[in-house]
């Protein structure tokens, strides 16, 4: 009897499976046509240059693809579909264009044989068109960092000083400027490189999807060498014989200047144009144009000082001639002194002009060898040194002015001398 139970569950389990079989062949292939959707189809553009005969352009990033609502005869041939058995295109030629969203109709060009797409006839691409403008804007060298010490960065020179952008006015009109960008950061040498231009914002931000014409252009940055050069101020004219000049202070005292080397090596000082004593009554402080050679030019700043000049007021103790202040003026030789041993000199100038004054007795007296225009050269080495010349004048006597304060001094060592030999 439990064997009889037995073969009939197992007779109705195979039905159950036959028939479940049967179904599924059934639904597969039998079955009227199944639908399904494909997914992120691409859409090709045709006639783009329609868009530049329109002054147009796409707007970047959109996502140009589509999707399609298919049938097919089962389920099979569906799952198998892939997006890339289709082709889509969107003619740009056969609709009027224009700035902003529109709908451009699409057609499938390509599809597998046993497919129908059901909305063949319904398709449209949301495109998002800009007016394409185009703007010149000038070209910025941005240079950061310092070049070697004892050298100086001139202005760049470009190949050109604009260039054009274009694209679509969105981005167009973000951009502010072309710039190109190098660091000098311990550079001893002229930088002559070919940059890639690259259009920033109002706040120096890169802005992409634009078109820069050229994309590219030569630039040459010039470095030379410096030097520290002191001011000498000069003057014309008398003073006023109620006053002596007691002193003159410029400042600021140095400018760093560059050149060649040839127009580095002839100057020492730098002269101010003429003071004009005549029309000075008091102790005043004057702004005075400082005179800067050919071939020279400042590092920095303006060549303009201010000259404190500082004035004595003369007691007449005795009303007569001799005691009226005279000026003269004094070619004296510049020396040196407390040189090492071990050392050699040699000194920028040999001679500076002085300018004293005092009662015309004490003139006529003056002994000329108690003036002395001295370099002390204590504790100097081997190098390049600007040294204060020092001025010793007669006690009685005013020092007006001196032609040159500080002169360059180089330093060297002596050669040994290295006995002859007399042949033994």
């Amino acid at each position: 009897m439990d064997k009889a139970r037995k073969q009939q569950y197992i007779i109705k389990t195979c039905c159950v499976i036959a028939a479940f079989v049967l179904w599924l062949f059934i639904t597969s292939t039998e079955n009227p046509l199944t639908a399904y959707k494909i997914n992120s189809i691409p859409v090709q553009l045709l006639n783009t240059d329609t868009l530049t005969r329109s002054n147009l352009v796409l707007v970047p990033g959109q996502d140009l693809t589509t999707e399609l609502n298919i049938k097919a005869a089962n389920t099979s041939t569906l799952l198998a579909t892939k997006a890339e058995n289709f082709t889509v295109v969107a003619d740009l030629s056969s609709y009027a264009l224009k700035s902003g969203e529109q709908n451009i109709p699409m057609v499938v060009t390509k599809s597998p044989d046993n497919i129908n797409v059901v909305n063949a006839d319904s398709l449209f691409i949301k495109v998002n068109l800009d007016e394409l403008i185009q703007t010149k804007l000038p070209i910025t060298a941005n240079i950061s960092g310092q070049p070697k010490d004892g050298f100086y960065a001139s202005q760049p020179i470009l190949s050109q000083t604009s260039a054009t952008v274009s694209g679509g006015s969105k981005f167009v009109n973000l951009v502010k400027g072309l710039v190109v960008e190098e660091d000098l950061n311990g550079v001893e040498a002229d930088v002559s490189k070919t940059y890639k231009l690259k259009p920033v914002d109002a706040s120096g931000k890169e802005v992409k999807n634009v078109v820069v014409n050229p994309a590219q252009i030569d630039v040459k940055i010039p470095i030379s060498k410096t030097k520290s050069v002191g001011v000498s101020v000069k003057t014309k004219g008398t003073l006023n014989p109620d006053f002596t000049l007691a002193s003159t202070k410029v400042s600021p005292k140095q400018f760093n200047v560059t050149g060649s080397a040839a127009a580095l090596d002839q100057v020492d000082n730098l002269n101010t144009e003429d003071i004009d004593l005549s029309k000075i009554d008091k102790s005043t402080t004057i702004s005075s144009k400082v005179l800067i050679p050919d071939g020279l030019t400042l590092v920095s700043g303006d060549a303009v000082v201010q000259v404190a000049v500082n004035l004595d007021k003369v007691v007449k103790k005795v009303p007569v001639t001799q005691d009226k202040p005279v000026q003269k003026s004094i070619s004296q030789g510049i020396k040196y002194i407390n040189l090492n041993n071990k050392y050699e000199a040699k000194i920028g100038k040999n001679t500076d002009l002085l300018v004293v004054s005092g009662t015309q007795a004490v003139i006529d007296s003056l002994d000329l060898s108690k003036v002395t225009a001295q370099l002390d050269l204590a504790s100097l080495v081997e190098g390049e040194h600007t040294v204060q010349v020092k001025v010793s004048i007669p006690q009685g006597l005013s020092l007006i002015s001196q032609e040159t304060d500080k002169i360059l001094v180089t330093i060297t060592k002596k050669l040994t001398e290295v006995p002859a030999s007399n042949g033994n």
